[in-house]
């Protein structure tokens, strides 16, 4: 028993290195080119607000794309000089990821070598985002944040997460909307925490000006929603990429169905596995997010590879070394826009190719729920059993 507390305190320390380890590689790569990254957009917008300036430029389907409540959230980042801000950017985005992480793996057998296997996984598709400083890291945590508080009935924490994850990106609408959906007493908090959130800017701005920005941001979100680009890895890319194209009704349908299947699913995973069912809400709202938002980029399938590596490890416990390693590899295939040349060979269509699949085998697991995991089937990350 001394043992096996020894070697999960040494796996605890072994995943809080890693992640230094990985702040540290990024905060050398930051400091070279501080300026290849999309943080400075966040800071202008930032500045913009407290001067009282407009945050949207809509004649581009690019730029400040958030709600106003981003650019206040991103304030004390903005005044600092260019090298401090975007390493310390990174340091809370991936303290955020990884606490998630963490709290993942103790849904797992051998919590600690669950962590470190989990991170793992996870970091390869996370690279592209973390080195430009996108707000798709944090982003994925409070998502896992949110559904775990949400399964533990703490409504309060849960209202906490699911909220900042629409001032991190507005496409956090479909956690919110799933969570509100499947967790009813959680509503009363979700809604008067968005009350609450969506009056916030109003403490901070002169009130023409706050209900100019909201009115601007919605034009934004509606422009920004219908690029006209082929150069977005969603449903729409993969099957552009196939040379299937797709008209805008025929897959307006397919998301109004989607939509419908993911929340039957995810109402059957909950009721099948309350307890481990974060696994299943946060990977089916990430495929669906990455299926069928028309913004979908590269970087943003580190949104998916939390739960696919998780339900990996989990097959892995069960000894189903196939099933496993095909979600192995889905989970780093998620991260091949940082691999060189091969986002070339892949671009757009790969991708989401991967999520489908993925989708396919969280829509089995939410019908028929893994049985117990075995603990001894989990290998540590050496390859060899712990005595």
């Amino acid at each position: 028993m001394k043992r096996e507390s020894l070697a999960e305190s040494a796996l605890s320390r072994t995943g809080v290195l890693l992640w230094l380890g990985y702040l540290l590689l990024l905060s050398l790569v930051v400091a070279h080119a501080p300026e290849h990254a999309v943080t400075p957009t966040y800071a202008q917008a930032s500045q913009a607000w407290w001067q009282h300036r407009n945050l949207y430029d809509l004649q581009s389907v690019h730029g400040f794309l958030y709600l106003p409540q981003s650019a206040i959230l991103y304030a004390p980042f903005a005044l600092l000089p260019p090298v401090p801000r975007e390493i310390l950017w990174r340091a809370v985005n991936l303290v955020i990821l990884a606490s998630a992480l963490a709290r993942l793996a103790r849904l797992l057998p051998r919590p600690s070598r669950s962590f470190v296997l989990l991170s793992l996984l996870t970091i390869p598709a996370s690279l592209a985002s973390a080195r430009n400083g996108q707000t798709n890291l944090p982003l994925t945590g409070v998502i896992l944040h949110g559904f775990l508080e949400a399964s533990n009935a703490r409504w309060d924490r849960a209202t906490v997460w699911l909220l900042l994850g629409l001032v991190y990106k507005p496409i956090a609408i479909v956690p919110y909307l799933l969570a509100g959906v499947l967790f009813p007493r959680l509503r009363w908090s979700l809604l008067s925490g968005t009350v609450l959130l969506l009056a916030l800017p109003w403490l901070f701005a002169p009130p023409a000006f706050v209900h100019e920005e909201y009115h601007l941001f919605w034009q934004k979100f509606l422009l920004s929603g219908q690029p006209h680009e082929p150069s977005f890895s969603d449903l729409s890319g993969l099957l552009d990429t196939l040379r299937i194209p797709l008209d805008p009704s025929w897959l307006l349908g397919c998301r109004a169905l989607s939509a419908l299947l993911t929340l039957l699913l995810a109402r059957l995973a909950l009721r099948c596995d309350r307890s481990h069912a974060t696994l299943a809400l946060s990977g089916l709202a990430a495929a669906y997010l990455m299926l069928f938002n028309p913004r979908t980029e590269a970087n943003s399938y580190i949104l998916l590879a939390p739960s696919t590596a998780a339900f990996a490890l989990w097959e892995l416990a069960l000894g189903r070394r196939a099933s496993a390693a095909a979600l192995i590899a889905i989970t780093l295939g998620f991260g091949s826009s940082s691999y060189g040349p091969i986002h070339g060979w892949t671009n757009l269509w790969f991708q989401p190719l991967l999520a489908l699949i993925s989708f396919g085998y969280l829509s089995l697991r939410c019908l028929r729920p893994l049985p117990a995991a075995n603990p001894a089937a989990v290998p540590s990350p050496s390859g060899r059993e712990s005595g």
